[in-house]
């Protein structure tokens, strides 16, 4: 049986939050954000959304995106460690995230992934999200792909 989750919202980077996304980051991808990269990115943006999801204190999962325009909202980067995946928790901090989004006035929620991250390319497209394009860069061998969903 699974613990209860506990989903926090923050809407300010503070060092402590930074430090969270950093090292779930280094737990679920092979090529993680540096610290700096994060910092940079999110101290820069507008209307950024954190969103981590703890499990008996223990940060399990991350969603992160900010304003792209004034009524789209781009989810950047997000994901569960593997010990938690297979439990809805993906599929919770999206459905949070899209409903602060709403809330603060955007219409549409956009966001990238590749096709080797095929379980959130399903989890996106069961959420409604439709495929828009794609782009490939020189020398690249995966396919970026762009997608959108009205909210």
């Amino acid at each position: 049986m699974i613990d209860q989750v506990e989903y926090k919202s923050y809407s300010k980077l503070n060092q402590s939050v930074l430090e969270e996304i950093f090292s779930l980051e280094k737990q679920i991808f092979e090529t993680p954000h540096s610290l700096e990269k994060l910092e940079n990115e999110l101290s820069t943006k507008y209307n950024v959304v954190i969103l981590i999801a703890y499990q008996n204190s223990k940060p399990i999962a991350f969603k992160v995106g900010f304003e792209r325009s004034r009524r789209i909202f781009y989810s950047w980067i997000g994901g569960v460690v593997p010990s938690a995946r297979k439990n809805s928790v993906a599929k919770e901090l999206m459905k949070i995230q899209h409903e602060k989004v709403k809330e603060l006035g955007y219409q549409v929620v956009c966001t990238q992934t590749s096709n080797k991250f095929k379980p959130m390319l399903i989890l996106n497209l069961n959420s409604g999200f439709d495929i828009k394009g794609t782009i490939q860069s020189t020398g690249d061998q995966e396919i970026t792909l762009i997608l959108e969903k009205a909210l």
